[in-house]
């Protein structure tokens, strides 16, 4: 794929995403798209129970938006999404594969969310990798791009939910083969190093204190 290529599809993948509403509000999100779920107004007259139920259909929602997430040359290996209930921001990498970057965007961008949910996915696909191909006599003739070694990969994932008739975080694994779901366990929050760092996308965020978590 040549240059002039990559850029038309970028900007064809950008342009068919547009979503007027996103423009009241300057973000560095990578998608924005109207949310059809997320927190509700607290006029709903939600149940806690109903509540629940739609945050947990929610997560499913962005387990599903992660692993699909890509660019037209790409996929990126973590993503982030913020929800007010009324907008659905989608945080990428860049390329740099650097979780703390992308916590670091919602951090900045999610204080203007009064009711945040939030969901952050790593995503560490098996990556081809480069090849020195050599002579007889040790040159380098050339470099060749080879592909994974193996297909099996574990995605983790974390959300949080914080307003909306809802005060709950919650993380988990998936095993997959390729981009098949192999199998899933829920995850203690701070179990591993992603959630932990997932879970700084709140830190001091205001939503926490007016909605504390509430034991089980």
């Amino acid at each position: 794929m040549d240059d002039d290529t990559l850029r038309h599809e970028i900007f064809a993948s950008f342009a068919e995403h547009l979503v007027p509403e996103a423009f009241a509000t300057p973000t560095r999100a990578h998608r924005v798209f109207r949310e059809t779920s997320g927190p509700a107004p607290a006029d709903a007259g939600w149940a806690p129970a109903q509540a629940r139920a739609r945050f947990d259909r929610w997560i499913d929602a962005r387990i599903a938006d992660a692993l699909a997430a890509s660019w037209p040359h790409d996929r990126p290996l973590v993503v982030a999404f913020t929800s007010d209930g009324h907008l659905l921001r989608r945080y990428d990498e860049n390329g740099c594969g650097h979780l703390d970057c992308v916590v670091a965007l919602v951090q900045r961008e999610v204080v203007a969310i009064d009711t945040p949910w939030v969901f952050g996915a790593a995503l560490p696909r098996p990556q081809p990798w480069w090849d020195i191909v050599e002579d007889e006599d040790g040159n380098e003739v050339e470099q060749v791009l080879r592909p994974p070694s193996t297909t099996n990969w574990t995605a983790t994932w974390y959300a949080e939910a914080r307003g909306g008739g809802v005060a709950a975080t919650y993380a988990g694994c998936l095993d997959l083969d390729g981009e098949e779901v192999i199998s899933s366990v829920a995850l203690p929050v701070r179990a591993r190093a992603e959630t932990r760092e997932f879970h700084r996308m709140l830190y001091r965020h205001p939503a926490r204190r007016l909605h504390p978590l509430r034991r089980r």
